[in-house]
């Protein structure tokens, strides 16, 4: 119940974020600086921890059931926070100008790139 609640909170914050970047207008370049970068220090928090559990679990050599299931919870905040900083990152850069604020984007896909090694490694594990 608690981990259903919280995703709709997470997905009506990431929806609120995302209609108000766009459909709203403007906004104040202090709150849309202070939203991607915390959107973006998030991202990668939850990143560097699934790339951290991965290398714990290869340390260990053999991954017990717990390390298993935090690594798949990562591994899937890690995956839908990327994507929603790829997102908002190409509305920031639509809605800036010059256009040159891309970096958002690689961010995201970076942590994409990292939950897709996660990804690799518990189906390689669980094999």
């Amino acid at each position: 119940m608690d981990r259903a609640l919280g995703g709709l909170a997470l997905g009506i914050l990431g929806f609120w974020l995302v209609v108000h970047l766009i459909l709203m207008g403007r906004t104040d370049d202090t709150a849309e600086a202070t939203a991607m970068f915390s959107l973006g220090l998030v991202t990668g928090a939850v990143g560097v921890a699934a790339i951290a559990i991965l290398t714990i679990g290869l340390a260990l050599g053999g991954p017990s059931p717990a390390l298993l299931k935090v690594a798949e919870v990562a591994r899937t905040a890690a995956a839908v926070l990327g994507c929603t900083l790829i997102i908002v990152g190409l509305v920031h850069y639509r809605s800036t100008e010059p256009h040159g604020e891309i970096h958002w984007v690689i961010l995201g896909m970076v942590v994409l790139l990292g939950s897709g090694v996660v990804h690799w490694w518990l189906e390689r594990v669980k094999r």
